[in-house]
């Protein structure tokens, strides 16, 4: 038996209505779903606190069927010409953590938003390679490429760049 018929065959299926979501000082996010009781499944109910879940949310619409959002970009797939050029442009999702971290590195918010909210001790971050001494302290890494060969420190990133996204919705709102 192959992981996704396993996965397939224990799979718990309920109809759920998102009804909170907020961030926690951590940087992970809280999720809140309503359920009714009729489709409530009692493995979700008798599983002790702490049981992990992998899950699958499948947006619906008022006909029962699967909403169908554009699909995004592929990295190989050209942008709309921007420049003359003709720019190709890789959805960020895509990117290794890296290269992520390195582009953020580069932006003047993502600085201010590193000084303001993860340096606890003064300290200016003025241009790039500051930032990213930073981020290899931060995460205690010797180069910014373990961000993803580490699980761990990749899903620490992911979480990090998450904070400043909210950070800069709430600045620049």
């Amino acid at each position: 038996m192959t992981p996704a018929d396993l996965a397939r065959k224990n799979s718990i299926s309920l109809e759920a209505k998102k009804d909170a979501l907020s961030q926690r000082q951590s940087g992970d996010w809280k999720v809140s779903f309503t359920v009714q009781g009729i489709d409530m499944d009692p493995r979700l109910t008798q599983a002790p606190m702490g049981t992990r879940y992998a899950v699958v949310l499948v947006e619906i619409g008022d006909d029962e069927l699967p909403v169908q959002k554009e699909a995004r970009a592929k990295p190989d797939q050209e942008a709309p010409p921007s420049t003359p050029d003709r720019v190709k442009r890789m959805d960020w999702r895509d990117m290794q953590p890296a290269a992520q971290a390195g582009i953020r590195c580069n932006d003047v918010a993502f600085r201010a938003f590193l000084m303001e909210e993860h340096s606890y001790r003064p300290r200016d971050i003025t241009d790039p390679e500051e930032a990213a001494s930073f981020l290899r302290s931060f995460f205690g890494i010797n180069s910014r490429v373990e961000l993803g060969t580490d699980h761990r420190k990749r899903v620490l990133w992911k979480q990090l760049d998450d904070q400043y996204q909210a950070w800069k919705a709430v600045e620049h709102a």
